[in-house]
């Protein structure tokens, strides 16, 4: 019987060894396991600022190149609409003499008939069109002023210096740029 309680004994003692281990072991993978969560929940909190950052870093691109593209087409709306004034400003040099042609014919006719009162309408008419694009007439009733006016004579006058005494050729302004200026006589 003693034997038997010493082996029993011994079976208790060899099982609470290998329970002591298994204890150990489980003890030893909680650890470990609590070092990985540990672990994950550091790696995973790095994750989560790296995605964040990849985001503000995609935000901001977005807005930049939202910005580039707004520039892009306020720039091509400029460009564009330059180039239509740059266009109509060609076009409306080439037409200018054909006015002047007709201001000369309406002025050489001493007396007016049909004829001259069609001349006139037809100048009129191309005036009134070429008003719709921005088109106006040089004012020369004033002052001379060299951004409008271009003096090709001088003449003593008892009228104040550099007053316009006479228009050989009309002026013109289109869009507030000045495209041909007036020739004019001037006082000295």
């Amino acid at each position: 019987m003693k034997d038997n309680e010493e082996k029993l004994k011994q079976n208790q003692s060899s099982e609470d060894v290998k329970n002591g281990e298994k204890d150990f072991e489980k003890e030893k993978i909680n650890k470990n396991e609590t070092e990985n969560e540990s672990v994950k929940g550091e790696v995973e909190s790095d994750k989560d600022e790296v995605v964040n950052s990849e985001i503000e870093d995609l935000k901001d691109s977005l807005k930049r190149l939202q910005a580039d593209f707004i520039n892009y087409k306020n720039r091509t709306n400029r460009e564009r609409q330059q180039s239509i004034e740059l266009a109509n400003e060609s076009l409306i040099l080439k037409i200018l003499p054909i006015i002047d042609d007709l201001d000369r014919a309406i002025s050489s006719k001493e007396e007016k008939d049909e004829f001259s009162n069609g001349v006139e309408l037809i100048r009129d008419n191309l005036l009134l069109s070429l008003k719709d694009f921005g088109l106006e007439e040089v004012d020369c009733s004033d002052k001379f002023d060299p951004n409008y006016h271009h003096a090709v004579i001088t003449e003593d006058s008892d009228k104040d210096s550099d007053m316009i005494l006479e228009v050989f050729q009309k002026g013109y302004i289109l869009n507030n740029k000045c495209i041909r200026p007036a020739m004019v006589k001037v006082s000295k």
